[in-house]
């Protein structure tokens, strides 16, 4: 079986991870990411009622993935439920097998386990948690690995990002810059301050 294709993230090459709050609010929120720019994003598997949600309003217009993609089995319960593609934190070579043409990330922290994760069918390859190593890893790791298109992912701040695509990183996953708050109590507003600082136009 072939790799399935990544497709492209868009011109901030940046993904988020959504938070949990109900689906009124969440679709709010992400109205708002999409209209910013930011058209990639992920639900936990254990939130599918959010991907069930989201999918009549943004199915056609974002590329709505599933974590937390274990198994198999995940990975079957995921595709019947709407994901555009499919992650793990781990280099488990039966999801790409189980996930047929959807896209899959796979997880590494290690060079030697990001070549095992590509090796096994990932589409990308997510760097996990990014924010744990210096400078030099965002700016070296990239181009020791240059055929694998890597994803930074984890708690990053703003200059950590830049330096991983700076260095040739693929994008950033950042997993927690929507907090829930931001978009429950604070409206909108905050959160379009947010995510228009992550915008990139170069």
């Amino acid at each position: 079986m072939g790799r399935a294709e990544f497709w492209e993230l868009g011109r901030h090459r940046l993904i988020l991870s959504l938070p949990a709050v109900d689906a009124e609010d969440l679709i709010a929120a992400c109205e708002v990411l999409w209209q910013e720019g930011h058209r990639v994003w992920s639900v936990p598997l254990e939130r599918l009622d959010d991907l069930a949600a989201l999918l009549p309003v943004f199915g056609r217009r974002a590329k709505i993935g599933v974590s937390g993609v274990d198994t198999a089995a995940d990975a079957h319960t995921a595709i019947a439920a709407g994901a555009a593609w499919l992650s793990s934190l781990f280099p488990l070579a039966e999801l790409p097998q189980a996930a047929g043409p959807v896209p899959v990330v796979l997880g590494g922290l290690t060079p030697a386990e990001l070549r095992q994760a590509y090796a096994a069918g990932a589409s990308a390859v997510q760097v996990v948690p990014a924010d744990a190593f210096g400078s030099s890893y965002a700016r070296s790791l990239p181009s020791l690995l240059p055929e694998i298109p890597l994803l930074a992912t984890g708690r990053l701040e703003h200059y950590q990002a830049g330096l991983w695509l700076s260095g040739g990183a693929e994008g950033v996953w950042h997993t927690d810059l929507i907090e829930p708050d931001l978009v429950v109590d604070a409206g909108l507003g905050p959160l379009r301050a947010l995510v228009q600082r992550w915008a990139r136009d170069d």
